[in-house]
């Protein structure tokens, strides 16, 4: 009798589990709308988590096969209906010309249990464009040109650690990832937070580990995904402070006590806690309490943290996939290292001004950008029902909306011959003869990445000091084909970029 009610309770919990999987999965059949199953985006451990492929590529089967037929497709990220947008010009719909109906990410923000949530990546409406209004004077051309003389120096370090790693290593061969990592973070330490860490020397050994715990969570963070995808309260289970508790106690702990040094001995330096300072002082008087973000400590370490992940893996990675594609390719390195010559011969210098000259290494940074870029899918969320054009369907708040950032860029109709690395594809010409909103790197809209004036300023630097005086060429080491490792959300090649580095003459 036990055993029998026992089994009655099991087949009940079953039944239920299997109707809150399954119940809201017609979301898409009632619109009208042709609809792929959310286990074939992920393969057979089904529902919203890559495990067993890159997460950049899960929409290549949806965005093959119906591309050519209709703009957008449905899915589902766990039990939640989302619209994966298949046409530029719908893409351009959505991130500007509808912007007021699409204007959030739809990530989970908790203020009282997951402080650094609270950031300008996640926020939305008008506290969003309120921080963003307020933030956005540290990435003029002006601060900038004012920041460049940190980050020059900077790159002087790279190539002294590049030759001592070359000299050291096995006929020259260097893991250059490691050490674009780590005069990444130098330059966010300096830039932003006026310290000296010298981690591309072995120094500082908090902020190298504050690196480790980032790129050590990954893994933890696709189980958040997987939480929010099931449903966005179970993200609680897995708070980001929890995850990244190291992170966030060391970024809330200097962003303090940076404050508090800088208050006590009346520092200012044009940089990001300036500015941050700054606004908290102009926050005491602000009047709007309604689209008011608090500029206390939790909000400014938010921010802090959120410009040292954003800044790190996509500058070390793109970097590093310039230099293998470059190795790939002698004649191409050979052009861009004379453009470098040339330009700072002209300028007396790695300057400002000679960076802004340097055409085709900004175009080899963007056609790697294209080929391995960091956002593999955009993310809005309605905050309004919106009829989808050119149909009678109407989609809700319960829906998302993700955009393939990557497929559109290895598309043959925009890119012909997308696996091959031509920087030529950025040319005025080649950009002025393909749609924009097909090359999404940053983003585009009023959402366009706050920073991507910084980052690409910030890897040309890197990539032409490198330029200037190595030479990087295919060794024992190196991956002739990148593989590329499945627990990052981003394209970061398994065992780094090993490649042999040389001298380069003074003639060549």
């Amino acid at each position: 009798m036990l055993l029998t009610a026992s089994l009655a309770v099991a087949a009940a919990l079953a039944a239920l589990i299997c109707v809150f999987f399954s119940w809201h999965f017609d979301y898409w059949t009632k619109r009208g709308i042709p609809s792929v199953n959310a286990l074939s985006l992920t393969g057979d451990r089904g529902g919203g988590l890559p495990f067993n492929k890159c997460f950049w590529t899960i929409l290549d089967p949806v965005y093959n096969k119906y591309k050519k037929e209709h703009r957008f497709v449905g899915t589902f990220q766990g039990r939640r209906p989302v619209l994966v947008v298949l046409d530029p010009e719908m893409v351009k719909m959505v991130l500007t010309k509808e912007f007021s109906s699409f204007h959030d990410r739809g990530n989970p923000i908790d203020e009282v249990n997951d402080p650094m949530s609270i950031n300008l990546f996640n926020l939305e409406g008008s506290r969003w464009k309120n921080l963003r209004s307020k933030l956005s004077p540290t990435f003029t051309s002006g601060k900038l040109k004012i920041m460049f003389p940190l980050m020059a120096a900077l790159a002087e370090d790279l190539n002294a650690e590049v030759t001592a790693l070359a000299a050291k290593g096995d006929e020259g061969q260097v893991e250059v990832r490691d050490v674009l990592v780590r005069f990444a973070t130098d330059v966010i330490g300096t830039v932003a937070f006026g310290i000296d860490c010298n981690t591309i020397k072995g120094g500082n050994r908090d902020f190298q580990a504050m690196t480790r715990e980032f790129f050590d969570r990954n893994v933890l963070f696709l189980i958040r995904l997987f939480l929010v995808s099931v449903h966005p309260l179970l993200v609680k289970l897995l708070p980001f402070k929890m995850l990244f508790a190291k992170c966030t106690n060391f970024f809330l702990d200097l962003m303090r006590d940076t404050v508090e040094y800088r208050e006590q001995n009346n520092i200012e330096r044009n940089d990001f806690v300036n500015l941050m300072m700054q606004l908290r002082e102009q926050d005491r008087t602000e009047t709007d309490r309604v689209n008011h973000v608090e500029f206390n400590g939790d909000l400014m370490a938010s921010q802090a943290f959120l410009f040292f992940i954003a800044g790190l893996d996509s500058v070390a990675s793109t970097v590093g996939f310039s230099l293998h594609e470059l190795a790939m390719n002698p004649e191409l390195q050979q052009r861009a290292a004379a453009e470098v010559r040339t330009v700072v011969a002209k300028h007396g210098g790695l300057t400002y001004e000679a960076l802004r000259d340097m055409d085709l290494v900004e175009r080899v940074i963007r056609e790697a950008l294209r080929k391995w870029g960091p956002a593999g899918i955009l993310m809005r969320e309605p905050t309004a029902p919106f009829k989808l054009p050119g149909t009678d369907a109407v989609v809700d708040k319960t829906c998302l909306v993700w955009i393939p950032v990557h497929q559109l860029s290895h598309d043959p109709e925009f890119f012909p011959e997308p696996e091959r690395f031509d920087p030529d594809r950025f040319t005025e010409e080649a950009r002025a003869q393909r749609h924009p909103y097909a090359y999404l790197p940053f983003g585009e809209g009023p959402r366009f990445c706050i920073a991507e004036r910084f980052a690409v300023l910030e890897m040309k630097l890197a990539l032409a000091a490198l330029l200037a005086k190595k030479r990087f060429v295919v060794g024992e080491k190196t991956a002739v084909r990148i593989e590329c490792d499945k627990r990052f959300f981003s394209p970061t090649p398994k065992g780094g970029f090993w490649l042999r580095v040389e001298d380069r003459d003074e003639d060549d």
